[in-house]
Parts: C-alpha cells; structure tokens; sequence
C-alpha cells in the first residue's frame, strides 16, 4: 500500500498537461481490438477446450482458470500486449446459485484485480514520463500498453466485485461481459406483458392514439357530410318526400296546332301516349330563397304568341328549389348590356321535379318577353330567382276549387290544376277560362286529354272573337249567368282568379253580386306585363313629351338624382328613368325586394304583400308599387 500511494504521489506530482494527456490516452487505448486477441487468449477465455475438445470438462473453479491466465498474461507480456482477462471467463463456469464462501472468494478475487489493475496504471504513467521526456517513442508504446492493461482490469475487477456485492447472477455478468466484447447488442429486460391479451401500455398508448385519430377522422367526414347536405338543402330551398304516382294520373305536354308553330320547335308527344314521371310532394319554403342560372332545355310553341318554355338545372338533376302550384319565377336577361327582370307564372306542376315550365307571351314592344321569343334558344342559360307568391292551391284549403282565368293568366291556375289531378284529389275543378278565340286557347288539348281522364275536372272555354261555325261553346266575355251555370252553388266555393286587370275587376264585382264572400275569392296580378318602355339612349327624360297631367317629382336622395312621378307611374318606373339602381324582382308587390325607405312625403300602393308590418312602421315602400300626386324623397 506504500508503495502505491508512493506511485500515486509520484503522479500527483506531473503537470495539468501532461495528466490530462495520459488520462485521455488511456481512455481512448483502454478496450482492446480484436487483433490483439490471440488464439491463447480465447483459449483462456475457454479453459480446457484447446486441448480436451467439447466434451472436456472445464474448471470448476477460478483457480485453474486464473493459472492459465497468469501463463497467457506472461506469454501476452513478452510480446507486449495485454494480458486476457481471466475473471470474467471463470464467472461463465460457475453454477447460478454460490455458496457465501464462494462468492466471497470471487470478490477477494476482484478486488485484487482492482488493485493489480491501479499498480499498472502507476507503473504505466511513471514509464510514460520518462520515456516523454526522452523521445522514447518505443517506450512511449509500451507504456501507454501497459496503461490500457492497468485500465482494463481495474474495469473488469470493478464490474465483477458491483455485481457481486449486488447478488447479481455470476454467469449473466460474465455472458453480459462476453457481448460487450464481441460487440453485441446486450440484451434488454422486456417488460412483463399485462392488462388486456397481455399488452403492454406501450401498446394501450398507441392504438389509443389510433383510434383518437380514426374518431377525428370520421367526424371531419361527418362534418363535411353534414355541410354538403346543408348546402343541398340551401340550393333545393327545403326537402322532398317521395311518393308513389297513381297511374291514372299522368300529366301530358300537348302543343297548340297553330300554323305558325316554330320549326325548330321539337313535337310533342300525342295525348294517346301521356309521359309518366314521379309524383313528389313539396314542402312549403320561404319565397324568394334561392337565385342562379337554369337551363332551357326544351320550347315549346303554344300559340302563335305564346311559348312555353322548360328549365332544368344547368348540372342535371332535380331543380335547385321548390315551389307551390302558383307561384312565379323572376326571369333576369342581359339586353344590350342591361339586365332587366320579368316575373313569369310557373305552369307546370310541383310534382315535376326536375324541370319547371314558365309559359311566355310576346308582348308588343315587350323587352324581355321579346328577347325570349326571338333569341333564347334550346341549351342557353338564363338567370333566374323565387320562387315568389302566395297564390297557390295544394287542395287542403277548400273541398272543391273553382279556377277563372283570361289569356295567358291560365299560367298559375293551371300549375294548381295539373299538380292536383297528378294528385288524384277528389275535390271538384271547375275551369272557366276566357280566351278570343279557340286558336289562343292555351294548353287546349292538354286540357281535353285531362277532361277525358279526370270526371271531378269541369272546363268551360268562352271565347270573345271566334267566328266559325263549328264552335257552339259561350261567346263574349264572363257574364253572372255564365258563372252561375257553369259552376253549382258558387256561392259556397273558393274562387282564385287571375287575368288581365279590366277583366279581373269586373269578375270580382259579379262574384260579390252573386254572394261570395271576399275571403274566398284569391286574386293574383296579372303576371308577365310589360312596363311602358323607357326613354331611348341618349334621350334625356326632359326631352320626352311632357305628361297630361301635371307631375310630381321623385328626389333619391342617396343617388342625389330627381324624376318626374306622374299619378300613374311607380317609384321604380321613375328610378329606371334616370338610371337609379333599386332592385326588384317581381314588380308585383309580393317579394319584397324593391322597399326602400320613404323620407317625405306620402305614396300609395295597390299591393303591399311584400312589407312585414316591421317594415311598415319603420316607413318602407314597395317600389313596383309606390304611386303618388305629389313629391316624394327615398332613400335610395
């Protein structure tokens, strides 16, 4: 013990430098390559084997194992390398389970090991400095050997006395020894399956994780499914519930057999071989909620002024919306590079869902009616909006319903007329339809075919100019008596009504006179009018001739512009005038689209459907609708 902390003095005594220098040597010399082990040294490793083959008996004890190593170590100095550790390959051979006198002869044995390995390191750091100070390289060598030698089995004393102080088992520290050695993977303690089949929380975590992401996943999908669907039912303006069409209840699309009949026109099928479809059954929406583009996808000529024509979705499919028997559509056509709007009755039945019909006739000097007439033809796109209006019929308003109409007011009513015979209602139809001749008679054989198929429908034609011979129907126009023949205790029946307005006013005067009461009589503006033409480009409105009577004027205040108003021209005439931008859709005082704001003055309006009792008392006006004598101011 003098003597090694002499030696360890002695290093003590050697510069920062110099140690640090040592130490990192042998460090990085301290584990031997395989190239200086030798077949003797694997033969240490093995005692017994060389000579005895594998069926010789090995050692029992780290004695013989340790005289083999003091001979290799000799052999191993001589030719300076370091001698094989002996230790660890004694441990292989021991039993499991060592007896107290044993293990502590193993220890004894480490600890010496320990210590032989500290004299080394002594003895190799003294030879170092000697042969540094001297350029001894070859001592150089031979003293950084022995420091590798010192260090080695100081570790391997080192490991074998922790393991077995800690009670470890002696030939798992010597097999852990041996794969260091050779450089294998050592072998890690798995972890005790558990829980559920014998999985570890290493597989709980992660197939928890799994399905945290598949159930993040399957509700973005559900999210999204459940937006389209939103999305769909914003494009088609609520649901539909399907339900089986009787079959003595097809409708049929027959056309007029005019002369004039376009060529381009396809031909309808004949009335012996009706079209079938499905019967669906809408359900009541909000006007007015959806707006886009339809296709033309087929023209029908009706008359030799009227024309039908069907829309369908630009896509294919059912029609982006739903609408009542009755109500309208706002058309919107770009003339000129001017959009202008009409609002046209749609005809067909709501059980046609994937297509609708407006039929149109081309009003004399009419704008938009013209334009469709002469220039939309099968496949253009034309803008659209609605469905609008209140005048409608399902059946379950009345038991039985009595439909007047004149001229292409027959557009509405024959919507209610073909959706309830689709139906198969069982209430009684009464038509009585006032046309000028039989040649203007609308839908004519479509309404023979459905007399022929539906005993409840009842039609009346009264025809005002027809001169030939063959017709012995009424002539003229509607008369009391005419009512009151055609159709049995009027008195008790809805009327809904729609025509011309002189027609329309002195119907109404006769069904008063009869005894029906107001709130059974349904009136619907005659739709499809042309407003009087505006002023042509460049033609200030001062240049155009002055009124009869003395006008008002119109001052929009936020446009900063004055129109005349005379007494029979609306806010909205006016503002087209002077172009002022107000929108409006239906120019009939239903949809609401064209309230403005009345700052002064007073108007009056023939129809104010369109005005919730809110917008009333904040001082809305309907546009389309708003006349007066003297001068207005609206915001708009």
């Amino acid at each position: 013990m003098d003597n090694r902390y002499r030696r360890r003095g002695m290093f003590s005594r050697l510069g920062v430098p110099f140690r640090v220098t040592a130490l990192g040597l042998g460090l990085a010399f301290a584990v031997p390559s395989p190239g200086q082990i030798s077949l003797g040294g694997h033969e240490a490793h093995h005692p017994g084997q060389g000579q005895a083959g594998p069926g010789a008996s090995q050692p029992a004890g780290p004695g013989a194992a340790g005289e083999v190593g003091e001979g290799m170590g000799e052999m191993m100095r001589e030719m300076g390398a370091p001698p094989p550790k002996e230790l660890y390959p004694s441990l292989m051979a021991l039993p499991s389970d060592l007896p107290s006198e044993k293990r502590n002869e193993l220890q004894q044995q480490a600890h010496e090991r320990m210590t032989a390995g500290m004299e080394l390191l002594s003895e190799g750091l003294e030879a170092l400095s000697k042969s540094a100070a001297r350029d001894d390289f070859p001592a150089l060598e031979e003293a950084t050997a022995r420091l590798r030698q010192g260090l080695a089995q100081f570790e391997s004393g080192l490991a074998a006395y922790r393991a077995l102080a800690e009670g470890k088992v002696t030939r798992s520290v010597a097999l852990e020894w041996f794969k260091r050695e050779m450089n294998l993977a050592t072998s890690v303690p798995e972890e005790a399956p558990h829980g559920l089949f014998g999985l570890s929380w290493f597989h709980y975590v992660t197939m928890f994780i799994l399905l945290a992401f598949a159930g993040t996943m399957i509700w973005m999908s559900v999210q999204r499914m459940n937006r389209a669907g939103a999305l769909l039912r914003n494009l088609t303006s609520g649901k539909q519930a399907v339900t089986a069409m009787p079959a003595s209840s097809p409708q049929t699309r027959v056309a007029g057999t005019t002369p004039t009949a376009a060529a381009e026109t396809p031909t309808p099928a004949p009335a012996t071989a009706p079209t079938t479809y499905q019967v669906v059954v809408p359900t009541t929406l909000p006007a007015g909620h959806w707006s886009g583009q339809l296709r033309v996808a087929l023209i029908f000529q009706e008359t030799a002024d009227v024309r039908t024509f069907r829309l369908t979705h630009p896509a294919e499919g059912d029609l982006p919306f739903v609408f009542e028997p009755g109500q309208f559509l706002t058309v919107s056509v770009t003339i000129e590079g001017k959009e202008a709007k009409r609002s046209y009755s749609i005809a067909s039945s709501p059980c046609c869902r994937s297509w609708c019909e407006i039929t149109v006739k081309q009003a004399p000097e009419g704008l938009v009616s013209g334009f469709l007439h002469e220039r939309v033809k099968t496949g253009d796109l034309i803008g659209a909006s609605g469905p609008y209006g209140k005048f409608s019929f399902r059946g379950t308003e009345a038991p039985d319903i009595v439909l007047i109409a004149g001229g292409v007011g027959i557009t509405p009513l024959m919507s209610a007329l073909r959706y309830l015979t689709d139906q198969s209602w069982a209430g009684e139809i009464f038509l009585i339809y006032a046309c000028a001749t039989m040649a203007d008679v609308i839908f004519r054989e479509e309404l023979e075919y459905l007399i022929r198929r539906h005993p409840n429908l009842h039609v009346t034609f009264v025809l005002s100019q027809e001169t030939s011979a063959a017709w012995t129907g009424p002539r003229g126009r509607i008369t009391k008596d005419l009512l009151l023949q055609a159709v049995p205790d009027l008195r008790t029946r809805r009327v809904h009504l729609c025509g011309p307005p002189p027609m329309m006013e002195a119907v109404k005067t006769m069904l008063a006179e009869i005894g029906v009461p107001p709130d059974q009589v349904q009136t619907e503006t005659f739709l499809g009018a042309e407003p009087r033409p505006s002023p042509p480009a460049g033609v200030p409105v001062s240049a155009m001739p002055p009124p009869a009577v003395a006008a008002a004027l119109c001052t929009f205040v936020h446009s900063g512009k004055t129109a005349p108003l005379p007494p029979d021209k609306t806010v909205l005439e006016a503002s087209e005038d002077v172009d002022v931008n107000i929108d409006y859709s239906c120019r009939q005082g239903y949809c609401g689209v064209c309230k403005t704001k009345l700052l002064s003055g007073q108007v009056t309006m023939a129809v104010e459907d369109g005005l919730m009792p809110e917008d009333k008392a904040s001082g809305f006006i309907l546009a389309c609708q708003a006349k007066s004598t003297a001068d207005v101011a609206v915001e708009a």
